[in-house]
């Protein structure tokens, strides 16, 4: 069935996208994946709906055209953020369109009528890194946003009977001595690829990736790198090594890539620093060492890289070996396996996961390292309830997360840990001190800034969640919880009365994950908006999945600190059309 309705179109499109593809179609691709990753959570934000993407083009509704234009500004300065800090072969410009009009929504979403025509046609007209609006989007915004509008005269579209009037939209400039753009987004960002098994032994990838991952943790601890998370370079891994595709992918300044050969208890290791857009091998090593020296071993190869990439980074003494590494070599490697099966993302890897680590903390109670990565899994085992042989889940996390404090309390992953696990216990002021500490030391770690923004919300602090779930969203491209963010985000919206931006973000995780608690605040969201149909479609899944349920039933393992914050949820709810 298709229905009419009133709404802001934007339509999106790359400044000379086509003969940026003739010369280098994969580059291109890689590049334009990058910058949606970091564009989509602006429209997502401002309650936008990303119809379809259409080559190197978005088309958007936005139900509010104040919201429209101010998504569009925020896109642009956001885009030209990103191409000061990028070489000139990896910036991108847009051009954008918005216009106000009817328009006809066909049953999938798809949205067609003048009011898309005129807005692909304003697009047209926009300069590169420009806006350009009809005469109706104006008038609605016109002291309404901090923007000035040049009239660009009348132009003609093909299929509507009357000329539209266009408007060039201009951005105030900010006074002198402001400070500038914050760019601590786009410090040095470095992707470490799984190395290479150079062993002919299948059996030892788990040795191999342990150390890639070590090595990922270790890098992490510097302020002036960013590190691409696990999830996203492993996904590389098989793959031919296009430095320059991989680079833009993810964002990256610069890869580190390497091999490891294990004989016996000797263990040969090179790796390489790569700087991405050129090609260029900053700095290569190979080192031969007995397995015994291998925590030793990283501490060098990490202190090279960091040393590389930024000149200002001095040697940091390290840490005590107890603090990070095990007393054992035999719990260490207890645990590579134990990651092993854990990164399968399954029921079973996780249980076998825990076992391991389990079994390696018996050889070596003190090692940190285990502490942390069972706090973080315990909490999967809460998040997705799957059973464990009758234990607590957040019992475990928190156990495991006090130990791991007490070992190492400036570690931003034992902090991080505690934060969650004091969460869950109602002690929201302490878990904000710690999840502020493990933010300052490592904001650009996926899990660091999602405990930091779920302390935001359970507090209240629904605008800084958001900042927090956003940076999260943007570096936990490939982790399997990505949908967690989704969730995270559309909770913080719709608490803070943003139902549009709320559903946004429902309708992006959904499209990742079929979780119970998207399809609720989804639900609860079109409630809220009035749209009874839909939302009761959203609830036919719930209710087959759960029968019977009722809105008290559903929000019982909610635990925001303000009861009008769960009262607010329960009362969309039961406007979605859930008993009370």
């Amino acid at each position: 069935m298709t229905t009419r309705r009133l709404a802001a179109i934007a339509v999106l499109d790359v400044v000379g996208y086509s003969s940026m593809m003739a010369a280098d179609e994969e580059g291109t691709l890689a590049s334009l994946k990058a910058h949606r990753n970091e564009v989509d959570p602006v429209l997502l934000n401002r309650g936008c709906r990303i119809v379809k993407a259409t080559g190197d083009g978005l088309l958007v509704e936005v139900p509010s055209v104040v919201e429209a234009v101010a998504a569009a500004v925020e896109v642009q300065e956001l885009m030209a953020e990103r191409n000061a800090a990028l070489p000139e072969a990896r910036r991108m410009e847009l051009r954008i369109g918005i216009n106000l009009g009817d328009i006809l929504v066909e049953d999938d979403g798809d949205v067609f009528g003048d009011g898309v025509n005129v807005a692909a046609r304003l697009e047209a007209l926009a300069e590169p890194g420009g806006i350009c609006v009809s005469e109706s989007v104006r008038n609605h915004v016109q002291g309404r946003l901090d923007v000035e509008f040049e009239d660009m005269g009348q132009v003609d579209v093909k299929g509507l009977g009357e000329p539209v009037e266009a408007w060039k939209v201009r951005v105030q400039q900010p006074p002198a001595g402001a400070p500038p753009p914050r760019t601590d987004r786009y410090v040095a960002t470095v992707a470490v690829l799984p190395f290479d098994n150079m062993s002919h032994d299948a059996e030892q990838q788990y040795l191999v990736d342990g150390i890639t991952e070590d090595l990922i943790t270790s890098l992490s601890h510097h302020a002036e790198l960013r590190l691409v998370a696990r999830n996203s370079t492993f996904a590389y891994r098989g793959q031919a090594v296009d430095v320059r595709r991989i680079a833009r992918e993810l964002d990256a300044t610069h890869i580190v890539e390497g091999s490891v050969r294990r004989a016996g208890d000797r263990v040969r290791i090179t790796a390489q620093l790569i700087e991405a857009e050129t090609g260029h091998h900053i700095w290569a090593e190979r080192f031969d060492r007995d397995l015994s020296d291998v925590f030793e071993l990283q501490d060098e190869i990490v202190h090279e890289i960091a040393a590389h990439i930024h000149p200002a980074i001095e040697r940091v003494e390290t840490e005590k070996r107890a603090k990070r590494s095990p007393a054992e070599l035999d719990a260490w490697d207890l645990l590579l396996r134990a990651r092993w099966h854990a990164n399968t993302n399954t029921r079973d890897g996780l249980e076998e996961g825990i076992r391991l680590a389990e079994m390696a903390l018996e050889r070596d109670p003190e090692f940190t390292g285990a502490h942390h990565d069972l706090a973080n899994w315990w909490i999967t085992v809460a998040f997705n309830r799957w059973p464990m042989h009758g234990r607590n889940a957040f019992e475990e996390n928190a156990r495991h997360a006090a130990a791991a404090i007490q070992l190492d309390p400036a570690h931003p992953y034992s902090l991080t840990a505690m934060a969650a696990a004091e969460v869950w216990r109602g002690n929201l002021e302490r878990a904000t001190d710690l999840s502020n500490r493990a933010y300052e030391r490592n904001r650009h770690g996926p899990v660091v800034a999602l405990v930091a923004g779920i302390v935001d919300l359970f507090s209240g602090e629904f605008d800084s969640a958001v900042s927090r779930f956003s940076e999260s969203w943007r570096d936990a491209r490939h982790e399997p919880w990505r949908y967690h963010i989704a969730t995270n985000l559309a909770f913080s919206h719709y608490l803070a009365g943003r139902y549009e931006a709320a559903l946004a973000w429902a309708e992006r995780g959904l499209a990742v994950s079929d979780y119970l608690q998207l399809r609720g605040v989804a639900a609860a969201a079109l409630g809220q908006l009035g749209r009874v149909d839909e939302a009761r479609r959203q609830l036919a899944h719930t209710m087959i999945e759960r029968p019977g349920l009722d809105a008290r039933e559903f929000g019982r393992n909610i635990m925001w600190k303000q009861q009008r914050d769960i009262d607010h949820y329960l009362e969309g709810l039961v406007k979605a059309g859930m008993p009370h």
